[in-house]
């Protein structure tokens, strides 16, 4: 199901069990990651191109999402300004287990290039000191107080959702 909150930055494809019954979809063989799990297991596939070119492949994955052939899968509403990209980025995610299974299937409806990140170096580099935090900061312009603000949320956030290492990862609001 592909999920088009005005409000967000991303469209999301999730399964329709996610949005009507709160599945959790960040699972290996239906089993949920705890939180460790998920910082040392979980990833995505990158795909790059223009809104048009992410959103006919968003409608190409979506069967596949909801028969849980892949997980989920994220895309840019719009450029993101701050970080100065000509093109959108769409994230499909799954365990590192069954990358290649969800890259042959990316394959077979032509992608390309291959580019895979851990979702653990992801919050890495939205964390204080980060490539993608202090970029943000920067594109929008802060000043020192606003962004040290910024910088104390998001190491809030990250310390208390991961806290537990063996709870069950319940994802991050985006």
């Amino acid at each position: 199901m592909i999920v088009d909150r005005p409000e967000s930055h991303f469209i999301f494809v999730v399964p329709l069990d996610h949005v009507e019954y709160r599945y959790n979809y960040i699972t290996l063989r239906g089993e949920p990651l705890t939180n460790k799990q998920y910082l040392e297991h979980w990833g995505k596939w990158l795909v790059f191109g223009l809104r048009e070119e992410v959103e006919e492949l968003a409608r190409k994955l979506d069967p596949y999402v909801e028969e849980r052939k892949i997980p989920a899968v994220k895309y840019d509403r719009k450029l993101i300004t701050e970080f100065q990209l000509n093109r959108c980025v769409m994230c499909v995610y799954c365990h590192d287990e069954t990358k290649d299974e969800v890259w042959e299937i990316l394959a077979a409806l032509g992608v390309k290039d291959k580019a895979w990140m851990y979702e653990r170096e992801t919050l890495e580099k939205w964390l204080p000191g980060g490539v993608n935090l202090e970029k943000w900061i920067q594109g929008r312009g802060l000043d020192h107080e606003h962004a040290e603000r910024v910088r104390a949320d998001a190491r809030a956030k990250f310390k208390r959702i991961f806290a537990e290492e063996n709870e069950i990862f319940t994802g991050i609001d985006q």
